[in-house]
């Protein structure tokens, strides 16, 4: 599951997202760990100063309390709170930043409650949040993690987004329209720099992905392998 990439020759992407709930706890305790061994062998070649490693996590390490479900309230959840604090004092210490993959389309995947519209950019009905509107998902959820920070005395940490895109192709709402709605929306609000409420200005963000991926498994779902920009073929 480990796997080491790397952005730019900057960071060293260790694992990703090994705390989903599919792997039913297997890498909660080794995560850390690996984490720190990768760090430690940049440090010791020389390199610790302009390559960091980081651990790029599902948005669902986090959430806010059902009695309170809004970004200003979000907080790691309970069963990894051990371990996430160990990473993200770690990554501090190493000034590395924290590398989440956020994806609306998934708040829409299984759940037909969910408010089409909350999943773009432009025109979802606003949640408000101690007076912050709130008008699409992306927002909400990369604030809720800010505040999760925050509660553990992190709120100025550096976040990238590893992972954001839309699928084209295996599930009712993965398709070329609404994949092009979607980067119509997400890759202007990138180019302003406008940020979020809580996070203002320039947002580190990589698309997920080039090109479809034939072999890719399909367990969680057939969307699985359409998520590229280019299709088999580019």
């Amino acid at each position: 599951m480990l796997k080491f990439s790397l952005w730019f020759h900057r960071y060293v992407a260790v694992g990703s997202e090994p705390f989903l709930t599919s792997y039913n706890g297997s890498f909660i305790n080794t995560t850390s760990p690996a984490l720190q061994n990768i760090q430690n062998a940049l440090n010791g070649v020389g390199v610790g100063d302009t390559m960091a490693a980081t651990v790029p996590l599902n948005a669902d390490v986090y959430n806010s309390p059902q009695s309170n479900p809004v970004p200003s309230a979000g907080w790691f959840q309970a069963d990894i709170s051990g371990p996430m604090s160990q990473i993200v004092n770690f990554l501090t210490n190493n000034s590395s930043p924290f590398t989440v993959n956020i994806y609306p389309f998934l708040s829409l995947y299984g759940n037909d409650d969910f408010p089409f519209n909350y999943a773009f950019f432009d025109g979802g009905n606003p949640i408000v949040d101690n007076g912050i509107q709130y008008a699409n998902v992306f927002d909400a959820n990369f604030d809720r993690l800010v505040s999760a920070l925050k509660a553990v005395g992190h709120g100025d940490m550096p976040i990238i987004i590893g992972e954001v895109g839309w699928p084209t192709d295996g599930n009712k709402n993965a398709n070329m329209a609404n994949a092009r709605r979607f980067y119509n929306g997400l890759l202007p609000r990138l180019a302003t720099n406008t940020g979020t409420p809580l996070r203002l200005g320039y947002i580190e963000v990589y698309l997920f992905g080039l090109i479809d991926e034939d072999a890719k498994s399909i367990a969680q779902g057939d969307f699985e392998r359409h998520w590229g920009i280019f299709q088999y073929d580019r």
